[in-house]
């Protein structure tokens, strides 16, 4: 616990041991009372296969509408390619999945408030999501900027017609900011906690639950050079930094979602989608000065959070006994407490008629 005091219940329940009531960072918001050590590992399955199932069903509507569309049942796997609006939603959504999956996760599994895998207040603190996608929008168009002069090698494939691009672009404006989240609430979110969950130590939990999954998030990816995984590697890290120094996702949600909206909407009118996201390379130098924009970025989110008196860290759930405590009193609403042996001095009886 951070900042840890002591208060005492008085009155009657005086006489007990007083309570420590202290501050949670985010990482450390599934370490509850009634945290056991396999919550984690099993909640980890139950998001899996969560995932899949979604992923299955998104999947096979996908199928449907793509034969529905073409008036044939005979799909061609090109049919739910990236470089088509269909496929790239079906993608998207797919991704979006892990937002379900962990939600149930933390609700099943954990038996934890959902909101706090969003933030430690509990909720999307929305006006902070959209001032973070403003100072997002500035770093990203300052990268994009810089990398025009990296003269990188490949390309070569040819932009989809005018009707395919408007529908890729409509597509990428309504789902890319869900794959985006998803991202960031499969990995930063319920993975993290998961993680920082089996360390007493909230530095240690934070440190290990950031390097998890910054790992496990640049692996998911794929193949990849070592310059494409050192990006995506800091990028995580630099996501995880930034869910503990403001308390939330929101700060690292839009940084990803505006970085994709920008380069999947330049992909969609220049390139191929399908070949941006196989992509297995990166420049040295686009790497670089990517990496250069995350700090900058994170570095700009964390003094806009202190001088707004973000909110950093949440209360602690109350444990099992102060919960047992708290439903005792409530179920006697509406009776007196125990009365007392000696008779009235007025010798007039109880005014509940019980004498």
């Amino acid at each position: 616990m951070i900042g840890a005091v002591t208060i005492s219940t008085g009155g009657p329940a005086a006489a007990t041991p007083a309570r420590r009531v202290g501050t949670t960072a985010y990482p450390q918001l599934l370490r509850t009372p009634w945290h056991r050590w396999w919550r984690p590992l099993l909640g980890v399955l139950f998001a899996a296969v969560v995932l899949v199932a979604t992923g299955i069903a998104v999947v096979l509507a996908a199928m449907i509408a793509s034969a529905v569309q073409e008036g044939s049942l005979d799909i061609s796997p090109d049919s739910l390619s990236p470089d088509t609006p269909l496929g790239l939603l079906a993608n998207d959504l797919v991704i979006a999945g892990l937002i379900p999956a962990a939600v149930l996760a933390v609700l099943v599994v954990h038996r934890s408030p959902v909101g706090r895998l969003f933030s430690v207040v509990g909720r999307v603190r929305w006006r902070w999501l959209l001032l973070c996608s403003g100072i997002a929008v500035v770093f990203v168009l300052v990268f994009y900027g810089l990398s025009s002069f990296v003269d990188v090698p490949g390309g070569g494939t040819s932009a989809p017609g005018a009707a395919t691009v408007a529908g890729l672009l409509l597509v990428i404006a309504v789902s890319t900011p869900l794959q985006s989240a998803g991202e960031e609430v499969g990995f930063r979110g319920y993975l993290s906690q998961a993680v920082a969950s089996w360390f007493s130590r909230p530095v240690v939990g934070t440190a290990a639950a950031g390097l998890a999954s910054a790992g496990l998030f640049a692996l998911a990816h794929g193949g990849q050079d070592p310059w494409l995984f050192a990006d995506r590697f800091c990028f995580g890290l630099t996501s995880s930094w930034l869910a503990w120094r403001t308390g939330g996702l929101e700060a690292s949600v839009a940084l990803h979602a505006v970085n994709n909206l920008v380069s999947l909407g330049v992909t969609a009118v220049t390139s191929s989608i399908e070949d941006s996201l196989t992509s297995s390379s990166l420049d040295w130098r686009s790497a670089l000065i990517d990496v250069a924009m995350m700090i900058g970025y994170a570095v700009a989110v964390d003094r806009f959070a202190r001088r707004r008196a973000l909110d950093r860290v949440a209360t602690p759930l109350p444990d099992r006994d102060s919960r047992r405590s708290a439903l005792s009193r409530s179920s006697r609403v509406g009776y007196p407490d125990p009365r007392s042996s000696t008779p009235s001095p007025t010798g007039e009886e109880p005014p509940w008629g019980m004498g």
